[in-house]
């Protein structure tokens, strides 16, 4: 399971941004994924929960999106947005086409934080 290195990853950057920011608790975590990554969401899911515990994440609200697969067609000229890949054109049938989202996105978008200071 691939997902739990990605996740020892956003672990080490959580921390360092909690520690930066002198952050006491990060209560929500986004995160998104190109679909052509292979992330499984559950097993994201799975390995945040073990790893957070007793870590300034522990407990954290997981918000995950899937950015479906983009292609942009040179023969048609026109964005698509795929159910699946395919390496043709839905509509023109060209081959001359580029993936532009959904690919290798793997970031983490916004964290939320509570510095203890209410």
């Amino acid at each position: 399971m691939h997902e739990m290195g990605i996740v020892q990853s956003i672990m080490e950057i959580i921390e360092q941004q909690a520690a930066l920011h002198r952050a006491e608790k990060v209560v929500k975590v986004s995160l998104e994924f190109g679909t052509l990554t292979a992330v499984m969401p559950d097993a994201i899911r799975f390995a945040f929960e073990v790893l957070s515990r007793d870590t300034v994440a522990a407990n954290a609200e997981l918000d995950i999106t899937i950015i479906p697969i983009a292609i942009w067609c040179t023969e048609c000229s026109r964005r698509h947005v795929l159910e699946a890949y395919r390496p043709t054109c839905p509509v023109c049938d060209s081959a001359a086409v580029q993936i532009i989202e959904g690919r290798d996105e793997m970031r983490i978008v916004s964290l939320e934080v509570d510095d203890g200071e209410r």
